[in-house]
């Protein structure tokens, strides 16, 4: 076998045809160099399963859900996903201020489906639904707002004037409202439909310093300044728990994929895991040498990753507990720490201006990434995790491959450093917010400006794309 991998080897990176034809004439000149039969027949029946595959093209018709109106017919391997309908509905369109999704049989195609594994055949017709885009911006002029991305509008989207700066906004997973956090440690809960505030967090002892949803979009987890962490209903604004055990100001909260669990993260060097239910602590993480500046769990509940200032990250159990893995290999403290979305590569940023991505199953660093100015703002893994990106010390963001670190395109245009940038749940595109004073949203396929969101008076700290 190690002969004939050489041959094909060889003629690949030799030859500018077709792969398919690559492997034909590699089999050949296997054939002529005399490799055993045994040999050459399993690579025959690879090559015949492959050109099978190739072979059987589908034609897709795509129809407005709407008004039932052929938007597109597009070509498609069986092995394909929704993904690839919709960036030739895209080019089609033009649309790019709307997220598309695509009924088959009554039933919303999953993302990470093959079209032949949701029952597609040859000539099958796919229904379009488009949902209006919304994003959420955050800025240091003491305000949040939404913007509506079919049209760029803003005049409806002043949602707040804090006691002082905005540090975070985010959204309800479903939608329905939303939570900004001030610096002076005032949540609100806000209508996302009418701006309307709804109400405050109350009832903990110190103040709010962040804040997330859980899943189901019920609760609320975030620190507090008085070495707690929090659960409020998301609904009334009331506390619900009080997370208490640390022995310094905690830095993070996050809920477990199913709201269950919140993992913790404190300046005692430690990581809390609690009972959402009751507030009660299952088990302190303790190994770091320092604070530890992030924790959250893996996309499947199963293991968590913490960052700390001791320069290293570290992957722990659930259930039991233990530590798995301590990733080592950054020259400053890291600072955040995360799971791609199918749990098989860790990413890490650093205060050493690098961003580096692990291998899950052995702990090893396959890539590190040098960010502009040696800063790194933000990094995160793009929704089908084959992309990062990565915003730094400069005026652009850049998405770069997940597996060979290659700058796929750059995204030039703000006029100052980029805060922060995050991919829209699909993965189209590309929300980006400046100490410029704006937000801009990208293709992430051709790295085009699509829109310009201007109006904030101060630096935008935060953007978010959701579907509305």
């Amino acid at each position: 076998m190690g002969q004939i991998m050489g041959i094909i080897i060889n003629v690949i990176s030799q030859a500018q045809r077709d792969p398919l034809e690559n492997l034909r004439l590699a089999v050949e000149r296997a054939e002529a160099a005399g490799v055993e039969e045994d040999t050459l027949d399993d690579v025959r029946t690879k090559l015949a399963e492959l050109e099978n595959e190739v072979g059987k093209e589908l034609s897709i018709s795509i129809r407005h859900a709407v008004s039932g109106e052929t938007l597109t017919v597009v070509r498609a391997r069986p092995s394909h996903t929704p993904g690839y309908l919709r960036e030739h509905v895209l080019r089609s369109t033009g649309e790019g201020g709307v997220a598309l999704h695509f009924l088959f049989q009554s039933q919303v195609l999953d993302e990470k489906v093959s079209l032949r594994e949701a029952g597609l055949s040859d000539g099958d017709t796919v229904f379009l639904v488009q949902t209006p885009l919304l994003c959420l911006t955050a800025s240091f002029d003491g305000t949040a707002r939404i913007w509506y991305l079919q049209n760029g509008d803003c005049r409806k989207m002043l949602v707040a004037r804090q006691g002082g700066q905005v540090q975070s906004a985010t959204f309800s997973q479903d939608g329905s409202k939303l939570l900004t956090v001030s610096l002076d440690g005032e949540g609100k809960l806000w209508c996302a439909e009418s701006g309307r505030l709804c109400c405050e967090l109350s009832g903990q002892p110190g103040g709010v310093l962040s804040g997330e949803f859980s899943a189901d979009s019920h609760w609320i987890t975030g620190a507090s300044d008085d070495c707690t962490a929090i659960i409020w209903n998301a609904d009334t604004g009331k506390c619900s728990q009080i997370l208490a055990g640390h022995d310094d100001d905690v830095k993070s909260a996050a809920f477990s994929p199913d709201a269950s669990m919140v993992v913790t993260a404190s300046c005692d060097g430690t990581a809390g895991l609690w009972m959402a239910t009751d507030g009660s602590r299952i088990r302190a993480l303790v190994g770091h040498d320092d604070v530890v500046k992030s924790a959250m769990f893996s996309y499947y509940g199963l293991r968590i990753i913490t960052a700390s200032m001791d320069g290293t990250a570290r992957v722990w159990n659930v259930d039991p507990g233990g530590c798995l893995q301590v990733l080592q290999g950054h020259a400053k403290a890291v600072n955040s720490a995360a799971f791609s979305p199918d749990d098989l590569l860790y990413l890490t940023t650093s205060f050493d201006g690098t961003v580096r991505v692990w291998e899950a199953e052995s702990g090893e660093c396959n890539l590190v990434l040098h960010a502009d100015n040696k800063v790194v703002n933000t990094a995160q893994f793009s929704p089908d995790g084959s992309m990062i990106l990565v915003a730094s010390g400069a005026e652009c963001v850049r998405l770069l491959s997940a597996t060979t670190g290659e700058c796929i395109t750059t995204l030039d245009g703000h006029e100052d450093w980029v805060r922060t940038a995050t991919f829209s749940p699909d993965g189209m595109l590309i929300a980006s917010a400046s100490y410029d004073g704006t937000a801009r949203v990208w293709s992430s396929r051709t790295g085009e400006c699509l829109q310009t969101l201007a109006g904030h008076t101060e630096a935008v700290i935060s953007a978010e794309i959701i579907t509305a």
